[in-house]
């Protein structure tokens, strides 16, 4: 792995961290309410938890991992959904930035660990705190990117490609990214005060913990007269200079291409048999009812207001119910009919369509069903009908192991064109708690 700058790279990094938690810096726009809610796509929004201003993931029923750098101290509280928990040990990578954080009572749920496999060249995506967009950087008549502006106590997402994995003598194992002009949708880089936010990785059909939001590239300065040196989200730090160790500042020709700065995460898979024997539990996929995937999604005083959080609630009013949106791997709190991609879908409302099964023209119906060992107390029931009254659970399954929480389930009707005239589908989901 070959990284753009030549100076040394501790000397040349600000820790995400501060006095309080701000918000990710976006390549797209500079607007301060934008991606400040779920995505939606269940790629690690809600496993974000509240700490001393920072934040945290629960890795394991009684645990949580976090920065070490900014501190804390045993008694603190965690807040996962406004759920207070109370800390009650606190254990410490002795080769990187990560933390883990014993509490008091065990978590309704907690995130999947990456195991590194798909990390590098993963689009991932990157919660955090930091500050603001501020005023443009103006070089020589060219845009380079933004000066941090100001911290606002907003989470929001983005994300980035993880270009690789940066061995640090003193941090350990890190994951990258670079912000690129324009990058992908939602580029993203981190600011101060990002500390213990996320990055998430897709790793067979599900978003992982792949590494803790550590640090960004930086000091910067024009020249020698360009006093304070300051923090910023470069696209192109080409015609800067960017310190060095002991406070030395070293010239970043100006190219032709762009040489975008980076941020860093302490990555999650080289620790993960540190991680395994301080937090049992962790590197496991939760059991997930019902009521402990409510937990995930929705506050204490939200579950209390039942009419809405409940099985037959529609928190986000899109006409799904919140017991379809837990059957089919749906976000509760983001307003969306989708459908799932026939064949590698991992989300989504069923699917019905007409096919071709081996010369005869059949209807068929594909969906992501919880597996029976997930703890979900759901039963799926897939049926047919020709006349919207009479329904029939005959047919062909076939059924896909996408992890071991979910499957893709796809069913062929018994019934071909040439025998009714009509044809329907439906998925029955009934919660057996």
């Amino acid at each position: 792995m070959v990284k753009n700058l030549s100076t040394t790279w501790a000397a040349a990094l600000l820790l995400a961290s501060g006095p309080t938690a701000r918000a990710v810096i976006f390549w797209h726009t500079g607007d301060p309410a934008y991606n400040a809610s779920t995505p939606g796509d269940n790629s690690g929004w809600h496993y974000q938890g509240a700490f001393y201003g920072f934040q945290g993931v629960p890795i394991a029923p009684l645990y949580f991992i976090t920065a070490k750098h900014f501190g804390g101290s045993i008694g603190g509280i965690f807040y996962f959904h406004n759920d207070p928990y109370t800390t009650v040990a606190v254990y410490d990578s002795p080769t990187t930035d990560l933390r883990i954080w014993k509490v008091d009572k065990p978590f309704p749920t907690y995130a999947p660990l990456s195991s590194g496999i798909a990390d590098i060249g993963a689009t991932a995506t990157i919660i955090g705190r930091g500050r603001q967009r501020g005023d443009e950087m103006i070089v020589s008549g060219q845009s380079k990117g933004w000066k941090w502006g100001v911290a606002d106590n907003v989470q929001r997402w983005g994300r980035n490609v993880v270009v690789d994995e940066l061995d640090d003598a003193f941090y350990g194992k890190l994951l990258y990214c670079d912000f690129d002009k324009p990058g992908i949708p939602n580029e993203c880089h981190l600011s101060e005060f990002d500390s213990g936010g996320s990055m998430y990785v897709l790793e067979a059909g599900l978003w992982r913990l792949a590494g803790i939001n550590l640090g960004v590239d930086g000091r910067f300065r024009m020249n020698a007269m360009d006093n304070p040196p300051y923090f910023a989200t470069l696209f192109d730090i080409g015609g800067l200079q960017i310190e060095g160790p002991v406070n030395v500042f070293n010239n970043v020709n100006d190219t032709e291409n762009d040489i975008p700065s980076s941020f860093y995460c302490s990555r999650i898979s080289p620790s993960l048999s540190w991680i395994m024997d301080k937090a049992p539990g962790s590197n496991t996929l939760a059991m997930e009812s019902f009521s402990a995937w409510q937990r995930l999604y929705f506050t204490p005083t939200e579950i209390a207001a039942t009419a809405t959080s409940n099985a037959a609630g529609d928190s986000d009013q899109d006409r799904i119910e919140n017991l379809l949106e837990f059957a089919l791997n749906l976000d509760p709190t983001f307003r969306e009919q989708v459908t799932m991609t026939p064949a590698t879908g991992i989300r989504g409302l069923p699917v019905v369509r007409r096919e071709n099964i081996s010369g005869e023209d059949k209807l068929t119906i594909e969906f992501v069903r919880r597996s029976s060992a997930s703890g979900s107390g759901l039963t799926y029931t897939p049926e047919f009908s020709s006349d919207l009254n009479a329904w029939s659970t005959a047919g062909t399954t076939s059924v896909t192991t996408i992890n071991p929480r979910w499957e893709r389930v796809k069913v062929i009707d018994t019934l071909t064109t040439n025998d009714t005239t009509h044809r329907c589908a439906r998925l029955k989901v009934t919660l057996n708690e």
